[in-house]
């Protein structure tokens, strides 16, 4: 694709890379919608359903207006038909949700465990990008509540709780504003697992088993 994939833009690791185009608040809305939409088709849209199960940036290529095509079936798996009703539902919960959260990498646990606490704390607002928003579409009222809706619906899609993830047709309906976000539930912290704690424009990882270390944003 000519703009190569979304990881090249996000994460440049090169000269090559750093000199592509910056990726406005428009153009990353766009590529949001456009994946999940590409999923739901996939999940939904054909029979039996496909499952991709590699979802990340390398695997999202950017054509030359930008829009998102989602690439490489190299793990994909069609739905399985013939099982029963308990027994699909699970399995096919399972491998949605899959394509739902891409948290399986140490950088998106990292990031979801950062906004997640962010969320909890009633600051969701700290968790966006305010430079984005001076390339935002002027004839948009208010792109600092989508931005924020998309973290929301961001959040929810890569819960720790599996059962607690929406469908990929409840977050596309969610991210384009047709019903609302529900309340992020609660996640249980196994033992050993480091949780960050925000306060003010500090931030700590405090691991069970040992003491807290604080950290400044800055």
């Amino acid at each position: 694709m000519s703009n190569g994939n979304l990881d090249e833009h996000l994460f440049p690791s090169s000269v090559n890379q750093i000199q592509k185009q910056l990726l406005s608040w428009p153009q990353r809305k766009n590529i949001i919608l456009d994946v999940a939409k590409g999923l739901a088709y996939l999940h939904y849209g054909i029979k039996p359903g496909i499952y991709h199960r590699d979802i990340k940036g390398t695997n999202i290529l950017l054509d030359a207006d930008m829009r998102a095509k989602v690439a490489d079936f190299g793990l994909a798996k069609q739905s399985r038909e013939g099982q029963s009703h308990l027994t699909t539902r699970v399995a096919g919960t399972q491998r949605k949700a899959l394509d739902l959260s891409s948290s399986g990498t140490p950088r998106a646990l990292l990031i979801t465990d950062w906004a997640w606490s962010l969320v909890k704390a009633g600051k969701v607002d700290q968790a966006v990008d305010a430079s984005l928003l001076r390339g935002s579409d002027s004839s948009n009222s208010n792109p600092k509540g989508i931005m924020e809706r998309f973290v929301l619906v961001g959040i929810l899609c890569a819960h720790i709780m599996v059962a607690l993830r929406p469908n990929i047709l409840d977050a596309l309906k969610m991210l384009e504003g047709d019903i609302e976000v529900p309340q992020i539930p609660d996640r249980p912290v196994p033992l050993g697992h480091p949780s960050f704690h925000v306060d003010g424009n500090n931030f700590s990882i405090s691991p069970v088993l040992s003491g807290p270390r604080t950290l400044s944003k800055h």
